[in-house]
């Protein structure tokens, strides 16, 4: 049985059997390691500054956590009234079985150090403690708690320790139930874990807070620590000593109720660096984060003062150079690395020497793996020594010191001589871009399951809320862009489901696919939902079963309840279908016949072109007016519009409304790129580019004008904001659209195709698919706020992005469709599994990928 040498506790302080007290604290970072450019050199600046203030023996850890899927689903719930919304309760439910199924982690950081003594009256009471603690484990007597007077000396010296280690990486005292979380995950880590709960109390453990909040360590299981497993079975088996050197792992045999739990754990030891250190590129502690497995790693440091370390630095120069002379009879002359040595000596004095402010830090990194049985533990621990041998850092797991490594991850211990004998030697501005500390929350605080983060070691829940920007002081927007079958419809289907599901808000869409892609999903959701299609199907006898012409949407009827909206969207609409110039007669005509039919009962475009022919007679603008509307009445393509025996769209009745627009012609960019190709676009081509524009002011209206949250979706985003008065009213949505309750999503390949800077720098949640084309992929990369230049990244996005020939098949191809690198509201970049809402068969209605028969010749 171990020893626990920590005799009682105290808020985050930690009374030792030698005497010390600890103190730990609960490390907050704001920016993430998974950020670029100027988040990631922020991040790391803020390191160096901690880095530079730690003084004497310091412990550093990051720690896995087990999430449990009630956690997630209290934050999905979170504001939601699911009596009035049940659709969402029963999609919550739904979610709640699939993370059931998930190993769910989450990851925390940790800040602990023994506080240095005051004077001989600190410095007695710590002796006296230490001896007290002795003589009654000697005696078998229980131990007592830390006095009042030791608690408040301790208090003192943590709130002096905190001031020294500044604010450049927030800190927050650690809670009693958090240490506890601590001290007993460490021998049940993967296994049966307790809960980093830091309110009442600590799940399977025993331990409750009350009272004061003072929990007796006397309580915690005690674990038996077996080092090669000589109890498994097989270690009994063991016939010879040299057998046992491939079991260098620790297996931790814990007591429960029913059996005794099992946990198989191997840590590992940083022993080799690179002798040059570079950032980007040295942060290998959040690469341990996302090596597919969880890890937990601990920085056990002892801080060595500016002065000292010269003097230090200076004794080891003098040692190097005098190998000089040693090796001057050899006529191969001073070994290689013995001159790489003393370059590299000389240039840390030189650093030391030039900031007063820079400390050497002797730094030792542990590792630490587990599983629930002995070759599943030794599986992982081999695959991180592997997936780091590239970058010349070598991880090695020393025999016969894992239990010590066991110890050298828990406060209260002090650093093993098997961690002091591989540890390196760093100045605080190198270790720093080690980066052990980075922001692991990813995605919005609530909201909806809307995929899993793949890049964080483990699967954790990427949580989004349309809402969060826009009621938050920020911009909204979201924006999906990727080439054909990355995979954004499903993204906006998803963000369509959510604001349905969830917010039981409006959505309208564009749907410009041949297929009417977005009908199932209209249907498969709740509400009242108008599928309303812009071409008569007589045109064509090959549109989708059940196509039919149902609604108008002539703007003088639409927006007949408000005469003003009605007048200006209409003169908009047929400005751009007619393509009237701004200060011209048509234009002046067109606005004098709106104003006579404003407010007029049943007033309709075919009202509009009676107005203008009464004015014909005394205006030859208004005429050729009238003449050109007449002539395009005539044209079926045109129905929507002037049909006067199809009900309008009904702005306020429906849920959902889906503007199917895929046979609409729509004017070529080669088309617009002059004015003397632009004056000869075929007048159906006009119509469908002024229609978009008047599905927009549609979307607008329903959106703007009601208490309910509201939604504009606009897969391949050119179509409406290819024109200034489309981009105009994007930028709106974006802009503007968090006072009204409002927001725009959109779809495309290129970022090019959002319109123009400001209305693509204000988009806020962004997400990049697949683009194998490079040039593609660079300027997604741009756009998402990531060096274009990172061949990391480019190779992600062109390769490894739900990739089309995946070395499993297709098997594996359709598990991984729907990956995306995506930039969530704070401006952290993460890779994430877009899933779509788990809401009866609305995961069927959202596929899109054509089944193809083939003949058999």
């Amino acid at each position: 049985m171990i020893d626990n040498p920590i005799l009682d506790l105290s808020g985050n302080l930690l009374f030792c059997a030698d005497g010390s007290t600890w103190a730990v604290w609960r490390a907050l970072p704001t920016e993430s390691a998974r950020s670029t450019g100027s988040q990631l050199q922020e991040l790391y600046r803020r390191t160096v500054t901690l880095m530079k203030s730690l003084r004497g023996e310091v412990l550093i850890a990051s720690l896995c956590e087990q999430v449990q899927p009630q956690a997630i689903i209290r934050r999905c719930l979170d504001g939601i009234d699911l009596d009035s919304n049940p659709h969402w309760a029963e999609t919550v439910h739904n979610a709640w079985d699939q993370l059931d199924e998930l190993d769910v982690l989450g990851r925390s950081y940790w800040l602990a150090k023994p506080l240095t003594t005051t004077g001989w009256p600190d410095a007695v009471r710590g002796l006296k403690r230490a001896t007290a603690a002795s003589l009654q484990q000697n005696l078998a007597l229980p131990t007592r708690a830390a006095s009042a007077a030791t608690v408040q000396a301790g208090r003192d010296r943590a709130a002096v320790a905190l001031q020294e280690l500044g604010g450049s990486i927030p800190l927050r005292p650690a809670t009693e139930a958090e240490l506890l979380w601590w001290l007993t995950r460490a021998p049940v880590r993967g296994i049966d874990e307790p809960q980093l709960d830091g309110i009442t109390a600590v799940h399977n453990t025993g331990i409750r807070l009350a009272g004061a909040g003072r929990a007796r360590l006397a309580m915690l299981r005690s674990t038996l620590l077996d080092e090669g497993g000589r109890t498994d079975a097989e270690g009994k088996r063991l016939r010879s000593p040299l057998r046992t050197l491939n079991r260098r792992f620790l297996k931790c045999l814990t007591p429960s109720d029913d059996e005794l739990i099992a946990s198989y754990q191997a840590y590992l030891v940083l022993a080799e660096m690179p002798r040059a250190f570079t950032f980007p590129g040295h942060e290998i502690l959040a690469r341990l984060a996302d090596i597919g497995f969880g890890v937990d790693y601990a920085l056990r440091i002892t801080a060595m003062p500016n002065e000292e370390a010269r003097a230090t630095n200076r004794r080891r120069t003098r040692d190097l150079m005098s190998q000089d002379d040693e090796h001057g009879g050899d006529t191969a002359g001073v070994p290689a690395d013995v001159l790489s040595a003393q370059e590299e000596q000389q240039h840390k004095n030189a650093r030391l020497g030039a900031s007063s402010t820079e400390v050497e830090l002797d730094t030792g990194v542990i590792a630490c793996v587990w599983g629930a049985t002995a070759a599943e533990c030794d599986a992982k621990a081999k695959a991180l020594r592997q997936a780091f041998l590239g970058g010349e850092y070598r991880w090695e797991r020393p025999l016969g010191g894992q239990k010590q490594l066991y110890q050298a991850f828990l406060p209260g211990h002090r650093t093993p001589w098997v961690v002091r004998e591989t540890s390196q030697n760093l100045l605080a501005s190198d270790c720093a871009m080690l980066l052990p500390f980075s922001a692991n929350d990813f995605g919005d605080p609530v909201g909806a399951v809307f995929g899993m983060v793949l890049d964080g070691g483990a699967l954790t829940p990427f949580l989004l809320d349309p809402t969060y920007g826009p009621t938050h002081d920020s911009s909204g927007g979201i924006a999906a862009i990727g080439e054909l079958g990355s995979g954004k419809s499903v993204v906006l289907k998803n963000v369509a489901s959510v604001v349905r599901l969830m917010l039981d808000g409006r959505v309208i869409v564009v749907d410009r696919t041949r297929s009417r892609e977005w009908e199932p999903v209209a249907k498969a959701l709740p509400g009242n939902a108008q599928v309303v299609d812009i071409i008569d199907p007589t045109l064509d006898g090959d549109r989708a079963t059940g196509a039919e012409l149902c609604y108008s949407c002539d703007p003088l009827r639409v927006f007949r309840g408000n005469s003003k909206t009605s007048t200006g969207i209409a003169e908009t609409f047929f400005a751009a279908w007619l393509d009237l110039e701004s200060n011209s007669a048509e234009r002046d005509a067109l606005g004098r016949a709106l104003d006579e039919i404003s407010g007029v009962p049943d007033t309709s475009s075919n009202t509009l072109i009676d107005a203008l022919e009464r004015h014909g007679g005394m205006d030859r603008a208004a005429q050729a007016l009238a003449d050109r509307l007449g002539r395009l009445r005539r044209d079926p393509i045109t129905r929507p519009i002037f049909d006067a025996d199809l009900p309008p769209v009904d702005l306020l009745g429906a849920d959902m409304v889906v503007f199917c627009t895929n046979e609409i012609p729509l004017p070529s960019t080669l088309e617009l790129s002059n004015e003397r190709m632009a004056a000869r676009i075929p007048p159906r081509k006009l119509f469908g580019r002024a229609f978009h524009l008047l599905i927009a002011a549609i979307a607008k209206e329903i959106c703007f004008s009601t208490q309910r949250w509201g939604e504009f979706i606009v897969d391949e985003a050119y179509n409406v904001t290819g024109t200034p008065e489309g981009q105009q009213i994007a930028l709106e949505f974006v802009r503007d659209g968090r006072k009204h309750g409002a927001d725009m999503a959109f779809g495309s390949h290129a970022p090019s195709d959002l319109g123009d800077d400001v209305l693509r720098g204000l988009i806020a949640v962004r997400f990049l698919g697949r683009h194998r084309d490079d040039r593609l992929a660079r300027a997604g990369l741009d756009w998402l706020g990531i060096d274009p230049k990172d061949t990391h990244y480019r190779e992600t996005v062109t390769k490894d992005l739900s990739p089309i020939n995946p070395a499993g098949g297709d098997a594996e191809r359709q598990v991984r469709a729907g990956e995306f690198l995506v930039r969530d509201h704070s401006g952290r970049i993460g890779k994430v599994k877009v899933n779509t809402q788990p809401y009866r068969d609305l995961p069927h209605a959202v596929l899109t990928t054509p089944t193809i028969s083939r003949g058999r010749g």
